[in-house]
């Protein structure tokens, strides 16, 4: 028996697709080569199951290491922190694929492919984003099933279903851990960028919280303008309104958070400018009544502050054009009124 016969063929073709199942949520936070080498590696391990190609040398799996090593650190910019950490297990559940021979070196991809479901959750922690998680989860069960000596190692849709009935038996003792299991702080925690969270945004905020913002000197952004600046009584800077009030904090509406801009009329002449911003950790972007922007995909919410589909987790440089002078809401709506004076 060959070292390529040590894992069935229906565990590889299952740990294949459990790849890509574990990649396409993280597809968004990474960078491009990761897919491409993906695509390199799985050719590689199909070859080499083939019989039609050999395993990496010692030599060869040092140089794909440091490849990825390289590769992180000049599209990330660092090897440590949060979005690299997730695209060093990525790599390394990626390069793992070809140098896999045994039984045993499937056990790690597997665990390996669970712990980056996992990670997932990092980025994207909603309903959907949990129900999808159990697709890869349930791909890396059937893969462990085929690892195992039994009669259903030649079956594919077999184990999957076998795969699916063990998801769904541990569903009630996940019910019971929800509930009942204490909540303790993470064991573990990946380092952060000294900036992150240090420019005083946040989904809500109380009226003692504006005394310490003032006192905080992190820098929050730097803007150039194409020509003279504005006097200072115009450089009024939105990144979020809040307009909702609880008794003790005030926070975002939720047609802020939703809808797009109503429609407005330009007026007066254009203040241009560039903006370096800062990571906050929030999808909103700094600018000057009423705004247009350039380079990023930012869209105008219904409180005419400007909104990311992502967070900003690292600094970003982008233009935009303001009307300070333009005509908001020429008809405002009975809804938006009450919204305001509640």
């Amino acid at each position: 028996m060959t070292a390529a016969a040590l894992i069935p063929r229906n565990s590889l073709i299952w740990l294949l697709v459990a790849q890509v199942l574990v990649i396409l949520p993280h597809l968004g936070h990474l960078p491009l080569w990761i897919i491409a080498l993906w695509l390199a590696c799985a050719s590689w391990r199909v070859q080499i199951f083939r019989m039609r190609a050999r395993y990496p040398r010692g030599w060869a799996k040092a140089l794909m290491m440091l490849g990825a090593g390289f590769g992180v650190y000049f599209s990330r910019g660092s090897l440590v922190g949060l979005e690299a950490g997730v695209v060093l297990l990525i790599a390394a559940f990626i390069l793992k694929l070809v140098e896999m021979r045994t039984r045993r070196d499937a056990l790690v991809l597997v665990f390996l492919g669970l712990f980056a479901v996992v990670t997932s959750y990092l980025f994207e922690d909603g309903l959907l984003a949990g129900l999808y998680s159990l697709l890869p989860v349930t791909a890396l069960l059937a893969a462990l099933i085929g690892l195992q000596q039994s009669s259903l190692i030649t079956r594919p849709w077999p184990m999957l279903r076998l795969a699916g009935t063990l998801l769904l038996q541990a569903v009630p003792v996940m019910v019971l851990l929800f509930l009942f299991f204490p909540r303790l702080p993470p064991l573990w925690s990946l380092p952060q960028a000294p900036e992150r969270g240090s420019t005083g945004l946040s989904d809500s905020m109380a009226p003692g919280d504006l005394a310490s913002l003032g006192q905080s000197a992190a820098l929050a952004f730097r803007v150039s303008f194409d020509g003279a600046a504005p006097p200072l009584e115009a450089l009024y800077w939105r990144a979020v309104t809040f307009e909702r009030f609880d008794g003790r904090r005030w926070s975002q509406s939720r047609p802020a958070q939703l809808l797009a801009a109503p429609d407005w009329q330009p007026s007066g002449a254009p203040v241009a400018y560039s903006v370096v911003m800062e990571p906050s950790g929030r999808p909103w972007l700094y600018s000057l009544d009423v705004p247009q922007v350039e380079g990023v995909p930012a869209r105008l919410m219904a409180d005419f502050h400007l909104q990311t589909p992502r967070p900003i987790n690292q600094p970003l440089l982008y233009r935009a054009r303001s009307w300070p002078a333009a005509r908001r809401e020429a008809q405002t709506a009975p809804a938006s009124l009450g919204r305001s004076l509640s």
